[in-house]
């Protein structure tokens, strides 16, 4: 390691692996910490052996080479290369898939009314969608729809955008803008695209631009605490491994200083009590920011799923695949076949599947409640994919808390995400999916470390 840096980014998920490639691309010498034994954070990927790329979990981007993320990888000196979009989103009824637009019966008036309604969102200005960031996407819809029809189909698409099950939960404002960009980029309502090799597609890029700008990447390594003195940012303490053989409540590991004037904390929201004190007797952080903190720490979103490698497909169309509630487990459920976009992640002729239903995290948390909605969720799998089970070359199932970063409820979007600028600390900032940032997914936290990078390098005079 060099003997002092001008900045430490703690955790390499897409938005600290993209604002420490512009750091250091920006003239800053920038440490990259992160806890797990490679980069990518919720969007990492791994390889098995005979040919198959395996993302964590269901990863779609949204709008593809015109999104937030496409613009982030570009600003740090490197491209993605875009497989397939996705062409519908497939509902299943009358038990086989078919396409949503095919399903949609809309007399004249319908057709008209949802012309009128895609041009009306086209059209909105920021101030216009910033006031809907305290409306339920239900009531809005309530008040601006009268055809069943198109209501039943922004609701479909708005549990896609929000990961929120409930359209009175769902935040009006973030569904406008996610349908605004993908209206005046796509001309679709929605709009997802999948990289060629998977998330490594978008994750490599990212680590070779850091490392080719003379970045230090750390791997497998705890944060202990970021160090604060007098309201200055002094750098971070990071867990040395200990030489005893006994788990961690039996011993307290050694800690190691490095010191850099700006930390960016890259990590979610629900984490920065493990490394920042938030004690309001002894935090330097002020007491309103705190309170905030704790109120929306745990509003977060829920998957669960199977990830499943097929000897042959069993769906075979490159789109996105999405039911509102599932006839068993009664949760809404989310899918797609990675390897209908690039043929490449499977051996060939083989095929992976990429499922999820959407729950809250306290039903994660109970193990119980957990096994229970796996084995409900396989069951409607097998409905929905007639004679999986004997096509199944491996199988695993996943869980995630956090899959999307803050629930894009109502007060929970927008200005009303934390800053990526700490208050009352100078040198400490934040970035990620759960502070300020729009966007689906990976183009919220690409927003918002670009925003971050942007802001430390301009406060620096780089």
């Amino acid at each position: 390691m060099a003997d002092n840096y001008d900045a430490i980014v703690i955790g390499a998920g897409l938005a600290g692996m993209g604002a420490a490639a512009l750091l250091q691309r920006g003239g800053m010498n920038t440490l990259l910490i992160e806890k797990e034994p490679k980069p990518g954070g919720r969007t990492g990927y791994f390889d098995l052996e005979g040919g198959w790329r395996v993302d964590i979990g269901l990863h779609l981007l949204e709008l593809g080479d015109a999104s937030a993320l496409h613009r982030m990888i570009q600003a740090a000196g490197k491209e993605v290369k875009w497989a397939k979009f996705s062409e519908d989103v497939g509902v299943f009824q009358d038990g086989k898939w078919q396409d949503q637009a095919a399903l949609l019966s809309l007399s004249k008036e319908d057709l008209d009314e949802l012309k009128a309604m895609m041009k009306r969102i086209a059209t909105m200005d920021d101030a216009e969608i910033e006031s809907n960031d305290l409306t339920g996407w239900g009531d809005w819809l309530a008040r601006n729809t009268k055809s069943t029809v198109i209501r039943h189909l922004f609701e479909v698409n708005g549990m896609i955008m929000t990961t929120v099950p409930d359209p009175m939960e769902m935040a009006a404002g973030e569904v406008l803008f996610i349908a605004r960009d993908s209206l005046t980029n796509k001309r679709q309502f929605l709009s997802a695209a999948y990289p060629v090799g998977g998330m490594a597609g978008v994750v490599d890029p990212l680590v070779e631009s850091f490392k080719e700008a003379g970045g230090t990447l750390m791997c497998g390594t705890t944060v202990d605490s970021v160090l604060i003195d007098n309201r200055k940012t002094r750098g971070v303490a990071i867990k040395k491994k200990s030489l005893s053989p006994y788990s961690d409540w039996w011993y307290m590991p050694d800690n190691e200083v490095i010191e850099a004037p700006v930390v960016l904390c890259a990590l979610p929201m629900w984490s920065l009590d493990a490394i920042l004190d938030v004690n309001p007797a002894t935090s330097p952080m002020p007491h309103w920011w705190i309170k905030r903190f704790e109120d929306m720490k745990l509003e977060t979103t829920g998957l669960i799923g199977h990830v499943v490698g097929l000897k042959e497909p069993v769906y075979d169309k490159p789109n996105f695949l999405s039911v509102l509630e599932l006839e068993k487990t009664r949760m809404p459920f989310q899918a797609f076949v990675p390897s209908a976009f690039d043929p490449g992640v499977a051996p060939e002729g083989k095929s992976i599947l990429a499922t999820d239903c959407v729950v809250e995290p306290d039903q994660i948390f109970d193990t119980f409640e957990l096994g229970r909605l796996l084995k409900s969720m396989w069951e409607d799998t097998k409905i929905m994919f007639p004679g999986i089970e004997d096509k199944i070359e491996w199988i695993y199932e996943y869980k995630c808390v956090g899959c999307d970063g803050l629930a894009r409820k109502p007060g929970q979007v927008g200005r009303y995400k934390p800053d990526v600028v700490a208050p009352a600390v100078d040198g400490l900032f934040f970035a990620g999916d759960t502070y300020q940032g729009r966007g689906l997914a990976v183009n919220g936290a690409a927003r918002s470390g670009h925003k971050c990078a942007e802001t430390i390098l301009d406060k620096h005079g780089k």
